[in-house]
């Protein structure tokens, strides 16, 4: 039944009294009055009758209402003897328990307390009778949290409980209070009165206390709690080692957000919602968990329910590690895993030297079944000398004393093939330290030292010939020096060096090089004594060693044979190939006494003998050696020539035969160092070629004739410049970039510059790349000629495959040509040459008539030499041949 209508029973029950008293009284005046009316017609005999009807009805609604008010005071008797039995017992049930009971108003006031007295009582009734709880002389924390779960319980309306502590007596003591809202008789609450049901829980505390703290403190064995909705409430030191989550962070967060991997939450929270509900405990056993870091933990997890003392439901979760454990299995089984495996043969014998176990790589490597040799000494690992058993025994020895033994053996197959082995011994030991077991680990090593051996030829020889290199030629020179230290003889040291190698490795490839190279080493050898050493320094160099010498006739003959030996030639996938050497010789105790001492002078011979027309040799001398330090000097104070101003171009005209005017002019560099004074090109441009400086020198040369040429053009004194570019300057980079930014950088038509190449750039073109560029150079429009035409590689076929313009006949040929018909015939050829190919001539070093009037009559188209003009400054050139205007 609703409150309402339990509320209005009384009502209706004396209302239906009243209603069915009304109505008989009503039904009875109104039949009475007509059966009055009927019986007496007289109206006395009527007032008489209406008399007796009056007190009839009286008695009758009397003796009604005695019955009633009877059984009401009977029931109301009754119901008051029982409140009072009721209150008598409540009274004595109050009286009986340990508890305190407060009744708190919508106010928070305190209005009712039960017992009256009671030991807990620290605070006298008056003290408290209704004053709010926050007033009564509690500390603040505890009156805020009495507010808090009045406030909770009015709100929610179901329980709530709180724990607090008091000081009072000295002691601390606890308390636990749980506030229910106020019910009536039926259970519906008032809606604003609180009941507090209050008790001491200091010994529970204690013993909580004690029971967090021995969880607490277990270092290894992490322990949690948590409540029927799966909120951390406990949340020991060893769970956050465990987890990586700080109690500060767990506390109140669910444990399977936290701890539990995602595919495993939904049957995690099924079985804690079949515990809780059900009764159904979660079993123990390993599951994986999840810490913090993402990293999956494995562990041991046993539960346990308790109720606490409220009454509601926690779980405790006991977590173990299980990580070493299974780390401990994992190594067992990769332990396990590498020993049948493992490419090294592996045997465990025990500590009667018998064996108990081998893998599989033992009987890949010895041949040997494992079950032939279970049970037996393994003899066979140092088999083949014949004292087995003594060499075991000293291993065994040794691993006893030592723990481990390691060396090279010699041993045996199953087929008695002996084999070279590498053998680790280690001893396996108790915890009492007795040695229990030997681990036996060994691998062949017959193909390790092969390639120790080839490895040990190639660090001493060289891969191509076979000769020794350069280490190994040290290390006998050094030996061979010390010995003749000792026995007063001479030692020679020769640098060889192949002439013209370079060209016949570019024209003809690397392959006919490198065959060349074998013939060449073979014919070294055979022009020493066995006790000398012929060695490949690499490229087309070599050094020989020659020991023991008495007289120095012999260093002559051996190097006069070496030379004699090329003469004849090579011949090489079907190429006929002419070589020779340049051979510089050094001399110990003359020249040095170490071996970097006699490779420089020797070196230093060997330049000079290239000096002088190479297939030749030479001795160190002490001029060589000054010559040496004056192009060391040239190729310092070169470097920075040009920012220092030092550097100029000279300019000597080309004549046109026919009509003896300046066709072009030929930029010639000079330098006037600081240092040195004027120096002559035939000096330094060999140096600076040898160096690499030739590339900036040329550089600044084509720039500053580009911009002398311009600076004429501007103003109406327009004549062809003529540069030298290198064989260096043109393949170390692309000259036709440069070319292309000197003259956007200067304004010269490129129709106004001439390059002039020698025969070695036109021979090296590998891939074509050479072809390729002196295309894209005349495509800019410059002219290209080939200087010194005759000295180099001169081949007919370069000339109709390269765009030349002109070919410049070296000084050379053109000295003699009026006396020496040799060179008058060359010229001749050459002037010939350009003719039927269309390409103009130019004579060098033109100096007396005879040899103009024989280059006239040869149709030579243009020359240039000291008959004309010797070469000038750009002030010089300008006044001597500009027309006046």
């Amino acid at each position: 039944m609703s409150e309402p209508a339990r509320r209005h029973r009384p009502a209706r029950r004396a209302l239906l009294v009243a209603l069915a008293y009304a109505l008989g009284a009503g039904l009875w005046i109104a039949f009475s009055d007509a059966w009055l009316a009927l019986l007496a017609s007289e109206p006395g005999r009527y007032a008489q009758l209406q008399t007796w009807k009056g007190g009839g009805f009286v008695a009758v609604t009397a003796a009604l209402l005695f019955v009633l008010l009877l059984a009401q005071f009977r029931t109301i008797e009754a119901s008051s003897a029982r409140a009072r039995r009721l209150a008598e017992r409540l009274k004595l049930t109050l009286a009986s328990v340990d508890d305190l009971l407060f009744v708190f108003d919508a106010d928070n006031r305190i209005v009712e307390h039960y017992p009256a007295e009671h030991p807990l009582l620290f605070i006298p009734p008056s003290a408290f009778h209704g004053q709010p709880v926050d007033k009564i002389g509690l500390p603040a924390e505890v009156g805020a949290a009495y507010l808090a779960a009045l406030a909770a319980v009015r709100g929610e309306g179901r329980a709530r409980t709180i724990d607090y502590p008091l000081t009072f007596g000295g002691q601390r003591r606890w308390f636990s209070a749980r506030l229910s809202p106020m019910t009536r008789e039926a259970g519906a609450g008032s809606g604003a009165d609180v009941l507090a049901v209050v008790r001491e829980i200091t010994d529970l505390k204690g013993s909580e206390q004690r029971f967090r703290a021995l969880f607490e403190d277990v270092e290894h064995i992490a322990v949690q709690g948590y409540d029927e909705d799966r909120r951390v409430l406990f949340w020991n030191a060893a769970s956050e080692r465990l987890y990586g989550y700080r109690r500060e962070e767990a506390l109140g967060r669910r444990f399977d957000e936290l701890i539990v991997p995602p595919e495993a939450r939904a049957q995690v929270q099924r079985l804690h919602r079949a515990w809780i509900e059900g009764g159904q405990p979660i079993p123990a056993g390993e599951i994986e968990t999840l810490a913090k870091d993402g990293s999956r933990i494995p562990v041991f997890s046993s539960h346990a329910l308790l109720r606490n003392a409220r009454g509601g439901l926690e779980m405790y979760c006991v977590d173990i590690d299980l990580r070493a454990q299974a780390e401990a299995r994992e190594q067992l089984r990769l332990a396990a895993q590498v020993f049948e495996n493992s490419g090294e043969a592996i045997l465990i014998v025990d500590a009667g030297h018998r064996v108990i176990a081998a893998n599989r790589a033992f009987s890949r490597i010895s041949g040997y079944a494992e079950a032939e040799v279970l049970g037996c000494e393994p003899a066979f690992l140092c088999g083949g000398d014949g004292d087995e058993a003594a060499a075991l025994a000293g291993i065994w020895a040794a691993v006893g004393e030592q723990g481990h033994w390691q060396g090279e053996v010699r041993s045996r197959r199953r087929d008695d093939t002996p084999y070279p082995a590498w053998l680790v011994a280690s001893a396996v030991r108790d915890r009492g330290g007795a040695l229990t077991h030997y681990i036996v680990i060994f691998a062949d090593i017959g193909e390790r030292k092969a390639i120790e051996a080839r490895l040990a030829y190639l660090a001493h020889h060289d891969v191509l010939t076979g000769l020794p290199n350069r280490m190994l030629a040290r290390d006998r020179l050094e030996q061979a020096l010390a010995l003749a230290a000792r026995t007063q003889q001479r030692v020679a040291l020769m640098f060889l060096d192949l002439d013209h190698f370079k060209m016949i490795n570019d024209t003809l490839g690397h392959s006919v090089g490198d065959a060349l190279l074998k013939s060449v080493a073979t014919r070294l050898e055979g022009c020493v004594r066995r006790s000398d050493t012929v060695s490949r320094q690499g490229g087309d160099e070599f050094l020989i060693v020659l020991t023991a010498l008495s007289e120095l006739e012999s260093v002559s003959r051996i190097a006069t044979d070496i030379l004699d030996a090329m003469a004849p030639g090579f011949e090489v996938d079907g190429h006929v190939l002419a070589c020779s050497f340049s051979i510089g010789i050094a001399l110990y105790p003359d020249d040095g006494a170490d071996f970097d001492t006699l490779l420089l002078k020797a070196d230093t011979a060997m330049y000079h003998a290239k000096e002088a027309g190479r297939n030749a040799y030479r001795f160190f001398t002490e001029r060589m050696n000054a010559e040496a330090r004056e192009r060391l000097q040239i190729q310092n104070l070169l470097r920075g020539a040009a920012e220092r101003g030092e550097l100029s171009l000279h300019y000597q005209p080309q004549f046109d035969l026919g009509s003896r005017e300046v066709a072009c002019v030929e930029a010639l560099l000079r330098w006037n160092s600081a240092e040195l004074g004027q120096v002559s090109p035939a000096r330094f441009i060999p140096v600076a070629e040898e160096s690499g400086l030739i590339v900036p020198l040329g550089e600044w040369a084509l720039r500053e004739a580009c911009r002398q040429a311009e600076s004429w053009r501007r103003t109406g004194f327009a004549v062809p410049v003529a540069v030298n570019l290198s064989a260096l300057q043109f393949h170390r980079s692309d000259p036709v970039e440069l070319l292309e930014r000197v003259l956007a950088e200067s304004g010269l038509p490129a129709a106004q510059l001439e390059l002039e190449l020698t025969e070695s750039v036109l021979v090296q073109d590998g891939g074509g790349v050479t072809l390729e560029r002196l295309r894209r150079l005349k495509a800019l429009g410059v002219s290209l000629a080939i200087d010194d035409f005759g000295t180099g590689f001169s081949s007919l076929a370069y000339l109709r495959r390269f765009p030349i313009d002109k070919l410049k006949i070296d000084q050379a040929f053109v000295c003699d040509i009026s006396t020496d018909p040799e060179d008058a015939a060359i010229v001749n050829l050459v002037i010939e040459l350009g003719r039927i190919l269309k390409i103009r001539t130019v004579a060098e070093g033109v100096e007396n008539e005879a040899q103009l009037r024989f280059l006239r009559e040869r149709g030579c188209t243009l020359a240039q030499g000291y008959l004309f003009a010797r070469p000038l400054t750009a002030a010089q050139f300008e006044a001597q041949y500009r027309a006046p205007r």
